[in-house]
């Protein structure tokens, strides 16, 4: 029974040396490897020490051996064709497009490339190109420019080749940073570069004010004539605003001043002067020069100048059917003393007590009791001359 036991126990361990054996194998061989690479760099050293003598013996006879068997005519078919291969992928391969902000500023005030532009433009030593097949945004810089490149606080002047403002600022390693943005100004005689990450712009809107007219009676002007005295000018107000832009895009804007320019009113004179009014129209003011003269305004406006008044002693009549001057007889043509008042002298006639205007009246008869400031007022009817009888008027002598 011991013997049956101890014979089953040895059956029951494992053989160790089956489970290892693979194992130290497998050490063996990466301590072989590991002296392998350890040793490659001094192998690849010594046989490129080795290399000239190698390539100027084997030459001759690869050059040989390969244009007999026809190798060398082959290659110079199919190496145009491999380097292609090898190219095209590259060439046709999605190319990175630059992130770079762009302000441009121009006469029209601030516009915001991001990425590439969208539209064409040539300005004073910059072209804009709709081209996004480029890593750069195309905004190309004329060759042989000197400009003036800021960045970090430091202004320096740089001379250009035909390149895009991105390579400009690469070449003078002044890159702008993820939070910054290029500034061109175009404002100038040449374009100025400013790398940034803050820019502030001013503008300005005008607001334009309509002016007004006065218009303002002349009374010595021929009335359905005009005259600007003072021409008329719009005012204005003006908004001056400041944009701040950051990263690209306008973040904020505020009102910073006003400034007010009032209209300048514009000035006509019109005439209102005439020859004679209705005899339904009143006198509403006379008005006097120094010299007696003056002028007579009338309740419809209308004015009419005189060179001096006299009182007159008026007597009616309304016989006759023309008269010594040879007009017809009629309200209006009085006889007056050709001596005093010469034919065709223009009245403007009232009597003193308020009894009549006589109105307008023209010299155009004589009578031989009239001397002096005598005049008679002929009337329609014998009964309108007796009415009136005699009495003194004023009389204007008119211009």
């Amino acid at each position: 029974m011991r013997q049956l036991f101890m014979l089953f126990h040895a059956a029951a361990q494992p053989d160790l040396s089956v489970l290892t054996a693979p194992l130290r194998a497998a050490n063996s061989a990466l301590a072989s490897w590991a002296d392998a690479v350890h040793a490659l760099p001094y192998r690849a050293a010594r046989w490129c020490l080795q290399l000239p003598e190698r390539i100027r013996v084997l030459t001759p006879r690869a050059l040989a051996w390969l244009e007999c068997k026809g190798v060398t005519a082959r290659i110079k078919v199919f190496a145009p064709l491999l380097a292609a291969g090898l190219i095209l992928p590259f060439c046709i391969s999605e190319v990175e497009m630059g992130s770079t902000n762009y302000i441009l500023v121009g006469a029209d005030g601030p516009q915001i490339i991001n990425g590439t532009p969208d539209f064409s433009a040539s300005y004073q030593g910059l072209e804009i190109l709709d081209d996004d097949s480029g890593r750069d945004a195309q905004l190309v810089l004329e060759a042989g420019q000197e400009i003036q490149v800021t960045h970090d606080g430091q202004t320096i002047t740089a001379t250009t080749r035909r390149e895009t403002v991105a390579n400009l600022l690469r070449r003078l390693d002044a890159q702008c940073s993820e939070e910054e943005m290029v500034v061109v100004d175009l404002t100038g005689s040449q374009p100025a570069l400013t790398v940034t990450d803050t820019y502030t712009h001013d503008r300005s809107i005008v607001y334009s004010t309509d002016y007004e007219t006065e218009r303002v009676a002349d009374p010595l002007m021929a009335k359905g004539t005009e005259e600007v005295v003072t021409a008329g000018q719009n005012g204005a107000l003006t908004k001056t605003y400041r944009d701040t832009y950051q990263q690209g895009e306008l973040v904020s804007t505020e009102l910073v001043s006003t400034a007010v320019d009032e209209p300048v009113t514009e000035v006509v004179e019109y005439g209102t002067l005439v020859d004679e009014v209705s005899r339904d129209d009143r006198i509403q003011s006379v008005h006097y020069n120094d010299d007696g003269s003056g002028y007579l305004l009338f309740r419809s406006g209308a004015t009419m100048s005189f060179s001096g008044r006299v009182t007159c002693e008026a007597t009616a009549y309304s016989i006759g059917n023309w008269t010594a001057s040879g007009r017809p007889t009629k309200v209006g043509n009085i006889a007056v003393d050709p001596s005093v008042f010469p034919y065709g002298t223009r009245f403007y006639i009232y009597t003193n007590d308020g009894y009549l205007v006589y109105g307008n009246a023209v010299a155009a008869d004589c009578g031989t009791a009239i001397k002096g400031h005598k005049i008679d007022l002929w009337f329609e009817s014998y009964d309108e001359a007796c009415w009136f009888g005699r009495r003194d008027c004023t009389v204007f002598v008119l211009n």
